[in-house]
């Protein structure tokens, strides 16, 4: 089985498993609170989000992540939120949820500065029994990480106006290590802390449509950094269309549709451009952003383009 021998390539090779400690989406523009809980509130409405993402769907035991984020513009200009992420991959699963806390300060007439924080816990759980193990023997499959509790903080800066945004974050300051039980000195797997660089910038073509460029720059370490490009249009304010490239290897198409005054649904599609994208064949997303609007507004004027 493919999932079986990658997983037991990886722990042969190394001396821990490195988990991955949140989800990677390619339509991260769409609610980037996933990576920077500054961008909580900054949209000035009440927002409701889900992401689901499935990754490399033709390879046994691919990575699965589904994502909700709740917004809630608060008073004082301090806006609150709630993120729950659900991830699994093979024998491992990891479930996290976050209080995201954001205050926003007025820098000009058109300008803001959003500075984030966000308490969360992540529980990771390992089960090795449901792997077709080579060696039995073997120590490394012993002994499971039985749904781990691990405590950690994100933070981020997010600057932004009408027609850009630079933002910078990180998911979990704290590295975490899951020790094996039966000796404190090894551990089975590490969480680490990961970093993220956004930008972005609107720019009018014409009346109706709108050109975004934008990039996204993800930094764990020992892990190359990662890089995405992006290039999106809107037309009249209901039809999203663009393409990614991620530098590590992966092409994305994506569009997006405002089916109603406060609903945008959007989907793309993966391709890994590299070797393994023979093995592993492409990833699917799918998003829905609900927009929480007061019963007096009839409509959205023109939209915010991230």
């Amino acid at each position: 089985m493919i999932k079986q021998t990658l997983v037991l390539f990886v722990l042969v090779i190394s001396n821990s498993l490195f988990a991955q400690q949140e989800g990677m989406f390619s339509q991260y523009m769409y609610n980037p609170a996933a990576i920077n809980t500054a961008y909580t509130g900054t949209r000035d409405e009440n927002v409701l989000f889900f992401q689901y993402r499935s990754q490399w769907q033709s390879f046994s035991g691919g990575v699965q992540t589904s994502y909700v984020n709740y917004q809630r513009t608060g008073p004082n200009k301090l806006s609150q939120g709630l993120s729950i992420m659900q991830e699994s991959t093979g024998p491992m699963s990891q479930f996290s949820i976050g209080f995201d806390f954001a205050f926003k300060l007025q820098l000009s007439r058109d300008s803001y500065l959003s500075m984030g924080f966000k308490p969360l816990l992540d529980v990771l759980d390992v089960d090795f029994s449901g792997l077709n193990i080579y060696n039995p023997q073997d120590p490394w499959f012993d002994i499971n990480i039985d749904k781990k509790i691990s405590p950690n903080v994100g933070l981020g800066f997010f600057y932004y106006d009408d027609r850009g945004y630079v933002g910078v974050s990180t998911t979990g300051i704290l590295s975490t290590n899951h020790f094996d039980q039966s000796s404190p000195t090894s551990y089975l797997a590490a969480d680490r802390a990961h970093y993220y660089i956004i930008a972005g910038k609107v720019l009018e073509l014409s009346s109706s449509v709108l050109f975004k460029p934008s990039f996204l720059i993800r930094m764990v370490k020992g892990v190359p950094i990662s890089a995405d490009i992006s290039a999106n249009v809107r037309i009249e304010d209901k039809i999203e269309t663009g393409l990614s490239y991620r530098i590590s290897g992966a092409l994305s198409a994506l569009a997006a549709f405002r089916i109603n005054r406060n609903v945008l649904v959007g989907y793309s599609y993966d391709k890994e451009t590299g070797y393994i994208g023979n093995f592993t064949g492409g990833s699917s997303e799918l998003f829905v952003r609900y927009e929480i609007l007061s019963k007096t507004v009839k409509t959205i004027f023109k939209p915010r383009f991230f």
